[in-house]
């Protein structure tokens, strides 16, 4: 609550928050008691809440969710943030006065997902963190509201794509329990650091850009933050966007920059892929955690009294209570304040040297002041709430006062005036007692009276005006209007003619007449050159029973090519994230990148038109049972490495210190790029990183460490299709896997997937 007061006091329109069930933020939940007064307290000031239910809902989880929408909807929420696309279908046809926002968790980049989400019903989209300033303005031209992200900590996968928590220690992303592996040190190429660990996003010089590209809502990343953060970091976007409102818009002063800074960074900031930032200027691999501001150098150490003390030269001022890091030692500073250019003394706990930088990580100042913005009365006197007054008191007569914003209003009175003896009742003193609103937001803007001769006590004039404001402050809360859709209805189609098939995924084309040979029903081509001098040889022979995978994240130019030729030469193709159900496909199913884990979903789905989906890696058994009666051919991934991330930075280039030109880049095709190079978790696991090359850029692949193999644990569901999955095999595995499984689809006895030391360990997921 604080730091919702914190945003709204400091300007923002609204605020995004998680219900304490089904938020993609498991820690950073709202239990109904408090949503319902974080709701009552946005709408009594004309501000708006929009409440995230973004995570995998499973089928015996469907039953909460709807009491939780049911909430969400008698509060008049002014939106819900989903990424489940069952949750969508559950909204649209039975919660339509629920305003539907597309959540970044569905990584939405480009126009064709837009028209997607619009044709669902959703009215704005959140679009991936990846988006171009094209990107954002293909999106804004379907009439969508388009929401970006404008500040804060970046998700280094494509959101909603990212298993990485969820496979290697069972806290799923997906589910509102990441982890952050990302912000741990791996070891590449011999170097440790945080290679996953992405800088904070910063784009506030490139707030009018944004609003030309036609982006509705600028997005702050806070949910986890401190509500200093969020004062400080909303007040000033808020000014920023006044300025572009106002026509005046000008870059960050230095003043705001460092603000900015010190509140939160690591390493600085990136302006964002909107501006082009690649590679070594998105990854800042020394640390993860923020570091300030540099305070000063440390002159000399030494002993007094037994207390070891260093004196630092400042080059900013040293307040009582700063939080500070000295070498890796975090301290609290406790003592009179020292100005720039002074010399302090610090008390340490570990030796420093001469030399070594003293940060202030936490400047208790700027604290106090982002503090002061919304604790106590400052709150309401930051949102004051004008309101106009009226009443008629006359002898004999019933007393009437009429309180209103301008918009409502409220009646309240009932008690008999008396005629006055020798006090009458004045229009100074009604103003008196209707200027008392200390504890309430209401400000008295204008008074009008009627009154002769009257008596009426000053503690019942009290009672009107705080009965009055009550009634009004309700008012505002219940006649919160929020713009209904219309009902809809995704009715699935008739249960299709399903087939029970093993498929096999690999990015070897040559495998492709093989595998259909040896026992594959049908075969995935996914390669790792998308571009049209690679594929163009390819086309003419694809066989038939044969997919195209779709890379999971291009451009509207990529997916208009991929789109193009897959309909010149009737390739199906396997779909790999939902905005890629923006376009028509000559046949088409739903890969991994389109999550299932509920029938409500596969039931959407089955009314798009799709006769086959896949099965996320993240549900288990009984779940896969459950769902085993839906009316399309559900896949299920039964071999193959799990992608764990899907990367907008290239290692190998991050880790020579490029920061531009990546288009051009050559090191792969030379060999030396991050093709066959692994990064290694401080347990000494090694992650495969496999690149997938692009017209207009490479997106990096992270891999398991071992491949998922449920071949032992595939007895329940033969009802299923079977997805083998290649990637790093050599051409002698991939036949002896395959053989393998097709002889378990036949009910045959396989030989064993050890044989010959052929890999060497597996893992059954979650399964």
């Amino acid at each position: 609550m604080d730091a919702l007061k914190a945003a709204y006091a400091n300007g923002a329109d609204a605020v995004y928050l998680g219900a304490a069930a089904f938020g993609a933020r498991a820690s950073a939940g709202f239990d109904p008691d408090t949503l319902k007064s974080a709701m009552h307290l946005a709408h009594l000031h004309g501000k708006k809440i929009y409440v995230t239910v973004n995570i995998l809902v499973k089928d015996q989880e469907l039953d909460d969710v709807r009491k939780t929408l049911s909430l969400l909807r008698d509060l008049h929420a002014d939106g819900v943030i989903l990424q489940d696309l069952g949750l969508m279908k559950i909204c649209r046809e039975e919660f339509p006065s629920l305003p539907v926002h597309a959540s970044t968790q569905m990584a939405l980049h480009n126009g064709y997902g837009a028209e997607f989400v619009k044709k669902l019903g959703a009215k704005r989209i959140v679009l991936a963190r990846e988006c171009t300033l094209s990107d954002m303005r293909r999106a804004a031209d379907t009439g969508l509201e388009v929401e970006a992200f404008c500040h804060g900590a970046m998700c280094v996968s494509v959101s909603g794509q990212c298993l990485f928590s969820s496979m290697i220690g069972g806290r799923s992303g997906n589910r509102g329990r990441c982890a952050q592996p990302c912000r741990l040190n791996y070891t590449y190429q011999g170097k440790e650091g945080a290679w996953l660990s992405p800088r904070d996003l910063c784009a506030r010089d490139h707030m009018l850009d944004m609003c030309l590209a036609g982006v509705h809502s600028f997005k702050i990343e806070g949910r986890l933050k401190r509500p200093e953060y969020v004062a400080e970091v909303t007040s000033i976007y808020r000014k920023a966007l006044d300025q572009v409102l106002s026509g005046s818009f000008s870059f960050a002063t230095d003043e705001e920059n460092e603000r900015l800074r010190q509140i939160f960074s690591r390493g600085g900031f990136i302006k964002g892929y909107l501006a082009g930032a690649e590679d070594a200027g998105i990854i800042y691999e020394k640390r993860v955690t923020p570091e300030g501001l540099v305070l000063g150098n440390v002159k000399n150490v030494y002993k007094k009294g037994g207390v070891l003390l260093a004196d630092v030269a400042l080059q900013r001022d040293l307040h009582n209570e700063d939080g500070l890091e000295a070498g890796k030692q975090p301290l609290r500073y406790a003592g009179p304040d020292v100005q720039n250019g002074k010399t302090a003394t610090l008390r340490l706990r570990d030796a420093l040297k001469p030399g070594d930088t003293v940060r202030i990580t936490d400047d208790e100042s700027q604290l106090s002041r982002a503090r002061a913005t919304y604790e106590g009365t400052a709150f309401d006197a930051a949102l004051p709430i004008p309101f106009d007054a009226y009443l008629y008191a006359m002898p004999g007569q019933p007393v009437s006062a009429f309180f209103s914003d301008g918009v409502h209003a409220a009646h309240v009175g009932g008690e008999i005036c008396q005629k006055s003896e020798n006090k009458p009742l004045t229009e100074e003193a009604v103003r008196r007692s209707f200027e008392k609103t200390g504890g309430t937001p209401f400000v008295l803007r204008d008074l009008h009276t009627e009154t002769q001769n009257a008596f009426f006590p000053f503690s019942l004039l009290n009672a009107l005006r705080r009965e009055g404001l009550e009634k009004l402050a309700l008012e505002r809360i219940e006649n919160h209007s929020v713009e209904e859709s219309e009902k809809a209805c995704f009715a699935p189609s008739e249960r299709w003619n399903l087939r029970r098939r093993l498929i096999v995924s690999t990015p070897h084309f040559s495998d492709l007449e093989k595998m259909l040979e040896n026992g594959a029903d049908a075969v995935i081509f996914a390669p790792e050159d998308y571009t049209e001098k690679a594929l163009s040889p390819l086309l003419s022979c694809f066989p038939k029973d044969a997919y195209l995978a779709l890379p999971v994240q291009c451009s509207d130019e990529t997916l208009s090519f991929l789109h193009r030729i897959t309909q010149e030469y009737r390739i199906p193709v396997v779909l790999s994230s939902p905005g890629q159900m923006g376009l028509v496909w000559h046949r088409a199913i739903c890969g991994e990148g389109i999550p299932v884990m509920n029938t409500e979903t596969v039931n959407l789905l089955s009314h798009l038109g799709y006769s086959s989906c896949t099965f996320s890696r993240e549900m288990k058994g009984e779940q896969i049972r459950r769902m085993s009666a839906a009316p399309a051919e559900c896949i299920l991934p039964v071999y193959g490495r799990t992608r764990l991330m899907v990367l907008n930075h290239c290692p190998m280039r991050t880790l020579k210190g490029m920061k531009a030109n990546r288009h051009l880049c050559t090191l792969c095709e030379r060999g030396c790029g991050t093709k066959g190079t692994f990064l290694t978790d401080r347990m000494g696991v090694s992650y495969p990183l496999v690149p997938i090359h692009l017209k207009e850029t490479c997106l990096v692949q992270l891999y398991a460490a071992a491949p998922l193999n449920l071949s032992e644990k595939l007895q329940g569901h033969k009802d299923v299709s079977w997805l083998v999955h290649f990637t790093t095999e050599n051409e002698e595995e991939r036949q002896h896997i395959l053989r393998h499984f097709a002889a378990l689809r036949k009910g045959e006895t396989p030989s064993p997937l050890r044989k010959k030391g052929v890999l060497g360990r597996y893992t059954d997921g979650v399964l």
